[in-house]
């Protein structure tokens, strides 16, 4: 066989094998998926963004026909867990969910081991929530304006938990100070399951969260709602006023939570996860369990995601944190 023959039998055979790992490339994203999927939730067990997870997981898995396995890695303010998804095999079989805190610990961290939103594939928005501002039953206030009023009396005296630096609700409560001039201490905790049993064990006085998080303990009376979250749904409590119809007029205390891919994740697969998570957050029983947070479940499509983070990331960037930042 002649040099040149040899030659192209040899790019023939390439070809071939380049044209069979596409085509195989191809069928693998129609088939996706044909494993367990990692759904990653860099919060504490027993938090809010554990509970959302658990609300939706069963219902997915039962869409995908496969497995979703939540695992939970609460540590660093979050960048723990959105940093080994950034850096997972950009497959779709390891996903992360997000809230308000993936949008601020560009700002309040700025040597972050991943870029924000670049590292990312975003899959959805898959629901939101106003948060509800919650006092230790010690605490002696029962509104929002006896609250500012006693703040003011009191500069520094009065305690907040938070799930972490940037989380949701410490982000809350900044704006909460700066809108009432109100000078409150800022104590973080690892995840917001810690934060609640802070709270409800007296070691803070305030808390901003979801119903999830409080509901049990307001029954027993040992945590009162001072007032609840502005949004278009009705408060969550009989009788209670939200925190703009308290003097507060403006405020907002929503928290969104999505779904993100490692960057490169094919769009083929990103359509696909989209596509079932719509579905999924439609189900009745899905429905029935965010109810309890008062959770309004609408799914965007992945550019509209997108473009919401960066919005979140610039209104968030343009913050004076101040104290803030050293989480003060």
């Amino acid at each position: 066989m002649g040099r040149t023959l040899k030659l192209r039998v040899a790019l023939a055979a390439l070809l071939g094998g380049l044209g069979f790992l596409i085509a195989g490339d191809a069928s693998a994203q129609e088939d996706f998926p044909q494993r367990a999927i990692r759904l990653v939730v860099p919060f504490s067990a027993g938090g809010g963004g554990d509970y959302i997870a658990r609300s939706f997981i069963d219902r997915l898995a039962e869409h995908l026909k496969q497995p979703v396995v939540i695992e939970n890695r609460g540590a660093g303010n979050t960048t723990v867990g959105t940093n080994a998804v950034a850096k997972a095999v950009p497959d779709g079989y390891t996903i992360l969910l997000v809230n308000p805190q993936f949008s601020t610990n560009p700002t309040l961290q700025p040597n972050l081991a991943y870029k924000t939103p670049d590292d990312f594939a975003p899959i959805a928005r898959i629901m939101s929530y106003a948060m509800h501002m919650s006092a230790a039953a010690k605490v002696p206030v029962n509104s929002i304006a006896e609250l500012i009023a006693y703040a003011k009396a009191n500069p520094g005296k009065l305690t907040y938990g938070s799930a972490g630096l940037g989380s949701s609700g410490h982000l809350a409560m900044e704006v909460f100070k700066k809108m009432t001039g109100t000078d409150l201490l800022h104590v973080p905790y690892n995840g917001a399951g810690p934060a609640n049993n802070a709270l409800i064990g007296g070691h803070v006085d305030l808390l901003f969260t979801g119903m999830s998080q409080v509901a049990g303990s307001i029954e027993s009376g040992r945590v009162k709602m001072l007032g609840a979250g502005c949004s278009d749904r009705p408060p969550p409590l009989p009788n209670m006023k939200t925190i703009c119809e308290q003097g507060v007029p403006g405020f907002e205390s929503l928290v969104w939570w999505g779904i993100l891919a490692p960057a490169g994740t094919p769009k083929e697969i990103v359509g696909k996860l989209n596509a079932e998570l719509k579905q999924t957050m439609a189900d009745p029983a899905v429905q029935k369990r965010l109810a309890v947070i008062d959770g309004d479940a609408t799914v965007s499509t992945p550019a509209a995601f997108e473009a919401f983070i960066r919005s979140e990331m610039k209104k968030y960037g343009e913050l004076d944190w101040g104290t803030a930042k050293a989480g003060k």
